[in-house]
């Protein structure tokens, strides 16, 4: 009964071996193709398009007539027709790859712009 003991213990052993130098090798494998995917790139002009017609809508809602001329301005001077920009949207929102990144891209433009307006001040006094 003791040769047979050593021997179980050894195979267990040697699959137990065997069992994490492959989960290592797929741990492995997932890493690096996530790490040769890169990120899409991001319209700028878009993110740019997109983040003042958010802020449209925060300053003025989203059906009063005002807000509806300037976000007919806004799309109008970055050169987008309203379905050409919805049809971009949605192809934004579909795209699981390029909804994070674009994301990113708004909030940091947003910040951005936050960031401008508290450097500001000075400037805004003389505006009113």
């Amino acid at each position: 009964m003791t040769d047979v003991q050593p021997r179980i213990i050894k195979s267990s052993k040697s699959v137990a071996w065997r069992f994490l130098m492959i989960l290592g090798l797929a741990a492995l494998l997932c890493l690096q193709s996530g790490c040769d995917k890169k990120a899409p790139s991001v319209d700028q002009k878009f993110v740019n398009t997109y983040t003042e017609l958010l802020i449209v809508e925060q300053m003025y809602g989203k059906d009063s007539p005002t807000a509806r001329i300037k976000r007919k301005v806004i799309l109008d001077s970055a050169g987008y027709s309203r379905d050409q920009f919805l049809k971009k949207a949605n192809a934004i929102l579909d795209d699981r790859d390029m909804w994070v990144p674009f994301q990113k891209a708004v909030i940091d433009r947003l910040d951005t712009l936050i960031e401008q307006n508290k450097a500001a001040p000075a400037r805004r006094r003389g505006e009113d």
